[in-house]
């Protein structure tokens, strides 16, 4: 970035003060006038404009900053004047002026704020470049869509991304559903706008509110200060709520609300805030079951499943298998900094006629292996570790008897417990059907008898 800062106007004579006050950091040039600050540009960049409005009488402020943002297109401008009033301040913010310097200024002041407009600068052009990045990642065209299931995925995109409704991707763990909340976004008028994502089921139940909403200072030990959730990051944006149906019931209700009437609090306050956010939701699991089994709330399954997506397996879409698996080699080679021209044709019969149960995401862990194992620039059959799972017929296990109303000791009961998780792959809804108690029930009992298991949220 240019380092030159140009002052156009007089300046009253304080043009050796301004100089001075930034000399230590920066190259300063001299316009007379807008006219002369236009030539000096054609010749030599600059990183600011500093614009002296004259007092009383002269060319509005709007009208000279519209001048110089004409012939300094991208440049951030400094408005000067002696003893302006509020108003003339006023005026000339509004008027896009990136920060105003009274005069007589303060050195140290001045030195601060040219410091703050270029960072602003900076920032502002690395979002834009990010932004262009993402019309590159999240470009429709490019999705690898042989299959006509996955034509029709990407007509839904293309239409979808257009609305301003509640989308629901569902599909298998792997499937791709945050790349296809990402393309919607970035396909959408609020594509200029924040994408926050949320993962429901990597956050702690009792953080999780916190997180989507924020918090008051006070509102619980350890709340220092105020913080703002997600929902107000994605202000204007959208949000994409990844494995929701792990929300809980008081988080499913005050969704719902979120959903319904665009408003929210934050926890421990009472201050309505109101939320224009998209909302992307995705999960990998049989939601209308769930709203079956009374564990997702009805009307909220209603208000999200507005518009859906499904995501096929990849299994269902062999005609992909080979595409994705180029796609995915040349770009893990390059991140890799290997090379790599393909695959036999075996180890391409091999990749077709697999299952994947993992997904796209399997099929680009097999192929990163594959590449760090072989020697040479072509992927063969024996560098694929592809593992078959066996799946026999589930055999009905025989189910523990009803804990409720049975006299046990506490290693008993305990043991019974554990094994009743253990069948039910330490679910704890699962276990307590199969014990013939209540979750809760079976909750108080965990707890009392000291039983854990890493994947409970709550022992993390």
């Amino acid at each position: 970035m240019p380092r030159r800062i140009l002052i156009v106007g007089d300046l009253a004579g304080e043009e050796s003060l301004f100089a001075g006050a930034l000399a230590r950091e920066f190259t300063v040039s001299f316009a007379a006038n807008l006219l002369d600050a236009g030539r000096r540009l054609a010749k030599e960049e600059a990183a600011l404009l500093v614009l002296d409005l004259p007092a009383g009488g002269g060319e509005p402020p709007e009208d000279l900053l519209q001048r110089a943002q004409q012939i300094a297109p991208g440049i951030p401008v400094f408005a000067t004047a002696a003893g302006a009033d509020s108003e003339v301040i006023v005026r000339a913010v509004k008027a896009g002026a990136a920060d105003f310097v009274s005069r007589p200024f303060e050195a140290e002041k001045l030195l601060l704020s040219v410091r703050r407009a270029l960072e602003n600068r900076s920032l502002k052009n690395e979002i834009d470049y990010l932004r262009r990045e993402q019309d590159v990642v999240y470009d429709t065209d490019r999705i690898v869509a042989v299959s006509p299931a996955m034509q029709k995925v990407t007509a839904e995109i293309r239409r979808l991304a257009q609305t301003e409704s509640t989308i629901l991707i569902t599909g298998e763990t792997g499937t791709g559903k945050s790349f296809v909340s990402g393309n919607i976004h970035f396909n959408s008028p609020r594509r200029s706008r924040p994408f926050v994502k949320v993962n429901c089921a990597n956050i702690p139940e009792t953080l999780l509110e916190s997180e989507l909403f924020g918090h008051e200072k006070g509102a619980f030990t350890g709340a220092d200060k105020t913080r703002i959730g997600r929902f107000e990051q994605a202000h204007g944006g959208t949000i994409f709520l990844d494995e929701f149906c792990e929300l809980g019931p008081g988080l499913q209700a005050k969704l719902l609300r979120v959903l319904e009437d665009r408003t929210f609090e934050r926890l421990g306050g009472n201050r309505t805030i109101e939320a224009d956010v998209r909302v992307i939701a995705a999960t990998n699991r049989d939601i209308e079951a769930l709203v079956g089994e009374g564990r997702f709330r009805e009307d909220l399954y209603y208000r999200i499943n507005v518009l859906r997506i499904h995501l096929p397996p990849l299994r269902e879409r062999r005609e992909d298998i080979e595409p994705l698996a180029r796609h995915l080699l040349g770009k893990i080679a390059r991140q890799l900094k290997k090379p790599a021209e393909g695959f036999t044709p075996a180890a391409l019969g091999r990749l077709k006629a697999y299952d994947w149960p993992g997904n796209i995401r399997q099929l680009a862990n097999t192929i990163e292996r594959a590449l760090l194992v072989a020697e040479g620039p072509l992927i063969g059959e024996d560098h694929l570790a592809l593992p078959e799972i066996p799946r026999p017929a589930a055999q009905p296990a025989a189910a523990p008897p009803p804990l409720a109303g049975l006299k046990l000791t506490a290693e008993q009961e305990r043991a019974m417990i554990v094994r009743a998780l253990e069948e039910s792959l330490w679910i704890q809804k699962d276990a307590a059907k199969k014990l013939g108690i209540s979750p809760r029930a079976l909750n108080y009992r965990v707890r009392r008898l000291g039983i854990a298991h890493p994947r409970w949220r709550k022992n993390r």
